[in-house]
Formats: C-alpha cells, sequence, structure tokens
C-alpha cells in the first residue's frame, strides 16, 4: 500500500508544478498573460517579457565638472562620463579670454574674461570619445584641448 501512496504523492507534485510552476519561482503574470521578470543588478534594471530579449536601463547620474584654464590650456585634459548622464561644465577662466565647446552634444558656453565663470549642460546621450576646446581665435590650435569620454 505504502508504494501506491508514494506514486500519488508524486505525481500530485509533479502535476501541481507542471499547473502551479510559475508561482513557485517568482514570476508574475499580467493581465494580458505576459510572463514578466524584473531584477536589480548594479544600478541598473532589467526587465524580460515573454520571449523578449532583456533590456536593460542604466541609472543615469548629474555629473558636474569643474574647469579653469591657464593660457591656452584646460585645467583637466580628460572627462569621463557615463552614457546617458547630464553633464554640466562650470568653467571660469582664470587667464585671458575663454569658452569651451563640444561641438558633438551642442554644448557652448559664454566667452569670459579673467574671474568670470560660466556654465553649459547637457546630455552624453552616444558613447564615444570627443574634443572639446576654445574656440576663441586660434586657442584651438594653440592645444587649448581636450577630451570627453563617454563609456
Amino acid at each position: 500500500m505504502s508504494t501506491i501512496y508514494k506514486i500519488i504523492i508524486f505525481l500530485i507534485i509533479v502535476l501541481g508544478w507542471f499547473f502551479f510552476g510559475d508561482q513557485f519561482i517568482g514570476t508574475t503574470k499580467t493581465d494580458e498573460n505576459i510572463l514578466m521578470k524584473t531584477m536589480e543588478d548594479n544600478n541598473a534594471t532589467t526587465t524580460i517579457k515573454g520571449d523578449e530579449e532583456p533590456t536593460i536601463e542604466k541609472e543615469k547620474a548629474d555629473v558636474t565638472i569643474e574647469l579653469t584654464d591657464r593660457n591656452f590650456a584646460f585645467s583637466k585634459t580628460e572627462i569621463k562620463v557615463k552614457e546617458g548622464d547630464t553633464v554640466t561644465v562650470n568653467f571660469e577662466s582664470a587667464d585671458g579670454f575663454h569658452d569651451f565647446v563640444i561641438d558633438e552634444f551642442n554644448a557652448k558656453t559664454g566667452k569670459v574674461n579673467n574671474g568670470e565663470k560660466t556654465t553649459v549642460t547637457f546630455v552624453a546621450n552616444k558613447k564615444g570619445s570627443y574634443e572639446y576646446y576654445c574656440s576663441v581665435g586660434d586657442h584651438r590650435v594653440k592645444g587649448m584641448v581636450g577630451a570627453i569620454i563617454v563609456e
């Protein structure tokens, strides 16, 4: 008799898993009967719907860069940010008449003299390395350039 009970219990477990397995593995069904699972990992959200490929949305950040100059050079020659970051550049002229420009992001400050400050904000919405420069006269040719790297 005990063998028959074991077989019946085994069948109940297998059939229960088959029909109700979704509820045991932590997934849910939406009103449209689409299987959805959301995971959070390293400041990113991954959403999987049905048989679709997962999509990852990275957490975007606000990044502020403090930048000064001296004649024909910026205080930083390399700036690193993440794709999707909102970047604010606070630029102060310490030596001469200058500005800050990144063509690819349509980012440009006003031109400022010694001791004056200006600001520009943009979204770094594409990966790559882009040159920033001073557009006053021939300052760019004289080496007043840097690189912003969007990872």
